[in-house]
């Protein structure tokens, strides 16, 4: 839901303290940089300190980043709030990213999936609620609300048992784990994946309307081709942990195949949005989940901070992708932007092509 908090509010935000589009877009930009700071810092600390309270204060902390402004503020107290609320989830987005592996390391593929499946879900609900929100109590009560709900969150983790800090690989214990096989550069290929794919996922979330108006149709359309992405990435999530299907660098290259060849065809300017970025999602739904494990397999003895390291490049990538897509949309029409991120996709298969460690 914080990830689709900046759209959902960005009428009423605008309307308050009078900001123009760049304005709004740098509040995008806090959340961004303060999801990354959260996710590369979240790692070394997952791996040493006590994993509960680390999530409780994770937690707490975006709770009072919103709450913050439940009573309005200024628009550098809008980007304060904003940053802090991407730093508290991005914290506890790396120890859960690595938790869950650690829990139950047979099936982690599947668990992960449906994690962020739970994702995909609160960012497609969160835009109406928060609309709504915003739309009735305005920009502070919307932020209000979500500090809330992050507060609610803190309280419910004081109960949840987390894996102890620095848990070893159950397959290779650490006395047989040598310093050559876990190299940071065996992150580079799946940091490169994910800033690819977090650049195509936010890029297509900014040119889904400027797509349908390429094609000749209106904003209704687009917004309803957004939608499709997002129930295309939940429908592939939920399948892939349903099927259980083997966690596979060959899934992964099939998946980044599959995408290219859907975004292709915005370059064609197929007249109906939907099927492209329905298409889309249902191709890359698996990437993200399947990133996270093989970035943990890859420095299985401190996987929180591998895992922290590549979501962090993920960040990165949605901090640039979209300014780059823009300059050559501007270019090539939106219709050009929207295919130019099928290189991307090619980008995600060629990085699955990386060997993995051996189990």
């Amino acid at each position: 839901m914080a990830l689709v908090l900046p759209g959902a509010v960005q009428p009423a935000l605008a309307a308050a303290l009078g900001l123009d589009l760049a304005a709004s877009g740098g509040v995008a930009s806090a959340l961004s940089l303060g999801l990354g700071a959260g996710v590369v810092l979240g790692g070394p600390l997952a791996d040493r300190l006590p994993r509960r309270p680390l999530f409780v204060a994770s937690a707490a902390l975006a709770g009072l980043s919103g709450l913050a402004l439940a009573g309005g503020g200024s628009f550098a107290g809008v980007l304060a709030a904003t940053a802090g609320l991407g730093l508290g989830a991005g914290l506890y987005e790396t120890l859960l990213n690595a938790a869950v592996p650690e829990r139950a390391p047979a099936s982690a593929a599947a668990r992960l999936a449906l994690l962020h499946s739970a994702a995909t879900l609160g960012a497609g609900l969160g835009a109406p609620l928060l609309g709504v929100l915003a739309g009735a109590a305005g920009y502070a009560g919307a932020y209000g609300g979500l500090g809330a709900a992050f507060g609610v969150l803190a309280l419910l983790g004081l109960g949840v048992s987390f894996p102890r800090p620095g848990a070893r690989d159950p397959v290779r214990p650490a006395a047989l784990v040598k310093e050559k096989d876990r190299p940071l550069v065996k992150l580079v290929p799946w940091a490169v994946a994910a800033f690819a794919y977090v650049g195509l996922e936010t890029a297509l979330s900014v040119f889904a309307v400027p797509y349908a108006h390429a094609v000749g149709l209106d904003a209704r359309r687009g917004v309803t081709s957004l939608s499709a992405f997002w129930l295309g990435l939940l429908a592939a999530r939920l399948a892939f942990a349903a099927l259980r299907v083997p966690a596979r660098a060959a899934v992964l290259r099939a998946a980044g195949l599959g995408g290219a060849l859907a975004l292709a065809a915005g370059l064609a300017r197929v007249p109906i949005p939907e099927l492209v970025f329905l298409a889309t999602g249902l191709a890359l739904g698996v990437v993200f989940p399947l990133l996270v494990l093989f970035a943990g397999e890859a420095w299985p003895t401190r996987r929180a901070s591998a895992v922290g390291l590549v979501v962090g490049a993920g960040s990165l990538g949605g901090f640039a992708v979209p300014w780059l897509a823009g300059a050559l949309g501007d270019r090539l029409g939106a219709a050009g932007a929207v295919g130019s991120l099928a290189a991307l996709s090619l980008g995600i298969a060629a990085a699955a092509r990386a060997p993995r460690p051996p189990r």
